[in-house]
């Protein structure tokens, strides 16, 4: 009986460090192609990718789009006939400056 509890208890840890290994490395611009591998992206593809996160967000004219040293992008919006100026961190949250 304690080796079936073991055998147990060892297959959920390798379980949950994968699960949690997977999750670490998963980012807001990470996705997969049709064949479940994953999508090579560029810095053009992320720019595009996040100039549509944050017009999702309610924002339109979207420039200025940069990506900075710690990952985020900053650029000017417009939202409500005013220009804003926009940060979306790593996680993909859009805010306004």
């Amino acid at each position: 009986m304690n080796r079936a509890f073991l055998t147990i208890a060892v297959l959920g840890a390798s379980v949950i460090a994968t699960v949690g290994a997977q999750a670490q490395s998963s980012t807001p611009y990470s996705d997969t192609n049709s064949k479940g591998q994953m999508a090579s992206w560029t810095p053009t593809a992320e720019a595009s990718y996040t100039k549509s996160v944050i017009q999702r967000a309610g924002y339109s004219s979207v420039s200025d789009l940069a990506r900075g040293s710690d990952g985020s992008w900053h650029a000017t919006a417009m939202k409500n006939n005013a220009k804003v100026a926009v940060t979306v961190d790593r996680a993909g949250q859009v805010s306004a400056n």
